[in-house]
Order: structure tokens, then C-alpha cells, then sequence
């Protein structure tokens, strides 16, 4: 998931990246580890939806992921909201299907669903401790059935359909994944600005990539985000207005870095003058695109 503030310092570095200093990393391991009473459903939805980071952001530290409890079934499924945008625009809802002492089971990509709600207010100012509930409670009630006909609510426990993974305060990925580049991120940025036509792209449009997920064969999940500044003005002057143009990907990669160029990339966010802050996406559309590349989830039967 997006965190405003995050992507709002990521706009930031495109001013000062002009004066030879370096994108954000958003590999590093997680500074803010959770600290609330929901541990378990906090690792069932930072695996479960693929860019989430697992905190609230907000330059000088973080907040907790927010949680709350619709329901729970009669096997112990919990149907439950998510939130960690800083910015209180992007949230989910999320089952999961079961947890022991040390892990949690769930349906990997199809136990989720996230939406985009307007707001002008960020976490820092709520004081409503049925805030989270009374934000969310019209998308819960849109999006509940059809979330718990795909995850079997009410019906035994399957673990052979489930993932697992150990209950963590923080999102954990193998430290030895490849990680792109900043060459082959450029490379793969501006294959796709072909398609654009923009007047005026930049060869390097690369600001940061990360690793959302990993399958069990070894395959990588990648976002790649980069800008075109002045994307519209080949002429431009400190005098003009500053215009860019934002593109978010997600590339699907062996452990080795090669991907498949009419398959392997997956357009999230592509528009001039607007940063992606607030972009959400299809869980459907998402497993789709893994389909496509062969992507092996480590089933608990297997």
C-alpha cells in the first residue's frame, strides 16, 4: 500500500535529484515494527496485499498499521479492515483464514480487496477510536460476500489451499533476492515510455525500486517507479512550471533478473502532473498478471 508521506518525499527527491543526490530506497529493512494487539492479522496483510510496508510513515517516525475487526466465522476465520496510509486514503479488507502460536494461513491473492476513499485529514489528527470502523464500514458491506464465497467462510479449514507464514511485527524477504538495478530500471522505464510518445522523456527516469513478494520457485515481484520531469517542454527554464510525468511498474522477474518483455510488466500508474499516491489496484487483475508468469505460491499441503 501507498503511503502518502512516503511517496510525497519521493516527489521531493525529484526536485533535489537535479542536484546529483539519490532516490529513496524502499528495500531496507522495516524500522517501525508493529506494536499493536492485532500481530497476527498484521502479518496476514502485509503478505497478503503486495506493496504493503507494514507502517504509517510520517518523516520522523511511524504510527501502527490500523486494525478492526469485522467478524470471525465459526472455524476462526476474521474478516478485518487494514489500514497504513499515513494520508487516510488507501485501505483494505483482508480474511484470514487461521493462526496457531507461530503462523498464519491464508488464500494467497484472493482473500483481499482495497479501496480508495477520499480524506482530508492524515492519521496523526484522529482521535475517534471507532474511526477505522465507521471509514470503511461502507466498503465492508459492498465487498464482504463476495470475499468470503472466495475464501470458504463458514466451511472447514483447508491449509492444503493456504500459505503460511510466521507471525512477524514487520514484513521479512529473503535478503539475497535480486534486486534490479538502476541500469535495467531505466532500461525497462523507457521501454515502456516508447509507448507514451512524451516531447520530452529523460534517459534516467529511474527514481526506486523495491521487492513486494518472492514465489516458491524464486521469482520476484518488482516495482520500479520513475519520472519524467519536464516531460511536456523540451525548452524548459527555471522560469517555467514544473511538470512531470509518474510511472509505477510491476515486473515479474527469475531469481536472476530476466523477465518476459510482452508479459513480465504490469502498467499500475502512468499520468502527467500527479503523483501515484493514491493509485489502488484489482486483486483479480494482480493474480492475473502472476498467472501470465507462472507464479508458484508454497502451498501448506505441498
Amino acid at each position: 500500500m501507498k503511503k502518502a508521506l512516503s511517496l510525497l518525499l519521493c516527489s521531493i527527491i525529484l526536485f533535489i535529484s537535479s542536484l546529483g543526490l539519490s532516490g529513496c530506497n524502499l528495500n531496507k529493512k522495516n524500522p517501525f515494527p508493529y506494536r499493536g494487539e492485532y500481530k497476527e492479522l498484521y502479518t496476514t496483510a502485509i503478505y497478503s496485499i503486495p506493496d504493503a510496508e507494514g507502517y504509517m510513515h510520517h518523516g520522523e517516525g511511524a504510527y501502527n498499521s490500523d486494525i478492526y475487526v469485522w467478524e470471525q466465522d465459526d472455524y476462526g476465520r476474521t474478516l478485518f479492515s487494514y489500514c497504513e496510509d499515513y494520508g487516510n486514503q488507501i485501505f483494505g479488507l483482508i480474511i484470514s483464514q487461521a493462526y496457531d502460536e507461530s503462523n498464519v494461513y491464508f488464500y494467497p491473492d484472493i482473500n483481499y480487496a482495497l479501496t480508495l476513499i477520499d480524506s482530508e485529514y492524515s492519521y496523526e489528527g484522529i482521535k475517534d477510536d471507532n474511526f477505522l470502523k465507521n471509514k470503511t464500514k461502507d466498503f465492508y458491506l459492498e465487498n464482504k460476500d463476495k470475499l468470503k464465497e472466495a475464501n470458504d467462510w463458514n466451511k472447514p479449514i483447508d491449509k492444503n489451499k493456504c500459505v503460511s507464514y510466521p507471525i512477524t511485527d514487520h514484513k521479512v524477504l529473503n535478503k539475497n533476492t535480486y534486486s534490479l538495478s538502476s541500469l535495467e530500471c531505466n532500461e525497462i522505464l523507457n521501454e515502456y515510455t516508447k509507448t507514451l510518445d512524451l516531447p520530452n522523456p529523460e534517459n534516467t527516469p529511474h527514481r526506486y525500486n523495491s521487492i513486494l513478494q518472492v514465489d516458491a520457485e524464486g521469482k520476484i515481484l518488482h516495482e520500479i517507479y520513475g519520472v519524467h520531469r519536464h516531460y511536456d517542454n523540451p525548452d524548459w527554464k527555471k522560469t517555467d512550471e514544473f511538470t512531470y510525468y509518474s510511472i509505477t511498474l510491476w515486473v515479474i522477474t527469475d531469481k536472476d533478473g530476466n523477465y518476459d518483455k510482452e508479459k513480465g510488466v504490469m502498467v499500475m500508474y502512468s499520468k502527467g502532473n500527479e503523483s501515484d499516491e493514491s493509485f489502488i489496484y484489482n486483486a483479480e487483475e494482480v493474480l492475473e498478471f502472476k498467472k501470465q508468469n507462472n507464479w508458484k505460491n508454497s502451498y501448506c499441503g505441498n
